[in-house]
């Protein structure tokens, strides 16, 4: 795997590493996973304002188990607009955790 550094991509996308690497361990499915949901939340971001690394960053990398991880990073004003739009969106609680619409409740 070529990415596991803190060099970005063709997309400029950075993904970093994640802790010592135990041989036998496949890091490099979770890493791609991970990427791929990290490439999928960063288009969300952008689509909210948010994208950029002056405010909110997802970045893949993994675990010392071989799990993939997403991490967010972010400027304190870039976490305080997230904030506000995940308030908001609780607030509206329309939506259910896969970001799906929430099925009324049945009487």
């Amino acid at each position: 795997m070529s990415n596991r550094g803190d060099d970005g991509n063709e997309r400029g996308e950075i993904f970093l590493g994640g802790g010592p690497m135990i041989p036998g361990v496949d890091y490099e499915a979770a890493w791609l996973e991970a990427r791929a949901a990290a490439i999928d939340l960063n288009a969300a971001l952008v689509r909210l304002g948010l994208a950029g690394e002056d405010l909110i960053k997802a970045q893949a990398g993994w675990s010392d188990d071989g799990r993939g991880v997403v991490f967010l990073k972010g400027t304190p004003s870039g976490a305080r607009r997230l904030r506000v739009i995940l308030d908001r969106m609780a607030a509206r609680a329309d939506i259910d955790a896969d970001g799906g619409p929430r099925k009324p409740a049945e009487s």
